[in-house]
């Protein structure tokens, strides 16, 4: 039987309920509420670790973070971990990674601690790196390599390259978007060229008008912690 070419979509601090499947309004997903359709959706899915690096490693290698020893940010995947790409490869498949890794201790990401994927357009710290239009992602020899275009839709571009000269054997490629995650050199969400005014900052009211109704003040601080919310408290 023919084996299947397998591609992973895997987004970056994206809640279910920015998608139009599970009811969002604003009509910023079609192709993602295509597939949900037409595909298998689980309506409920969970992670182990709601922080980026730690659910990065358990969705690698299947195991709690707190086995992995991946259980905060910062911490590299360990060598001897076995992945999804290690299993795929003994399945006689080609492997490629496009996109964020965060489970390095480097940038660029040295081949032993790219989880065995063979074919190579990553950033540990893609939101570091590069910007919503200036994608910055290193090939397999830690060469630089810069897409032109809005951050997704170059990485795409990237992967239909990949596609249209594919392996001989059998592919798994995963495609690992920073977005929506927000861009840390200026603590916003860039949006694509034209869209800002398809796009109100509803969020951001609501989120004034929740801090107004419990009478927070401007020395009270929220952060945003990767992948999840955790509020501390000053002043």
């Amino acid at each position: 039987m023919t084996k299947p070419n397998v591609i992973l979509f895997f987004t970056d601090q994206q809640r279910f309920d920015t998608t139009g499947v599970h009811g969002n309004p604003m009509g910023l997903t079609p192709h993602f509420d295509r597939l949900a359709r037409a595909g298998t959706h689980f309506a409920n899915a969970f992670t182990v670790q709601p922080v980026c690096g730690p659910a990065r490693s358990a969705l690698q290698t299947s195991k709690y973070p707190t086995e992995t020893g991946c259980w905060c940010n910062g911490r590299p995947l360990p060598g001897d971990a076995v992945t999804m790409a290690q299993c795929f490869k003994q399945g006689g498949y080609d492997t490629g990674y496009i996109g964020k890794w965060h489970l390095a201790g480097a940038e660029p990401v040295p081949a032993h601690q790219r989880g065995g994927h063979g074919f190579w357009r990553g950033a540990n710290l893609l939101e570091f790196v590069s910007d919503a239009y200036d994608t910055v992602l290193f090939d397999e020899d830690g060469q630089e390599c810069r897409l032109p275009g809005y951050r997704v839709d170059a990485m795409t571009d990237e992967a239909i390259r990949y596609l249209t000269d594919p392996p001989h054997n059998p592919f798994f490629l995963t495609m690992s978007f920073l977005e929506p995650h927000h861009q840390n050199s200026v603590d916003a969400y860039p949006a694509p060229d034209g869209w800002d005014a398809a796009c109100p900052p509803v969020w951001t009211r609501r989120i004034w008008h929740h801090w107004a109704a419990l009478h927070i003040n401007s020395s009270k601080v929220i952060t945003a912690w990767s992948n999840g919310w955790t509020m501390r408290w000053a002043g």
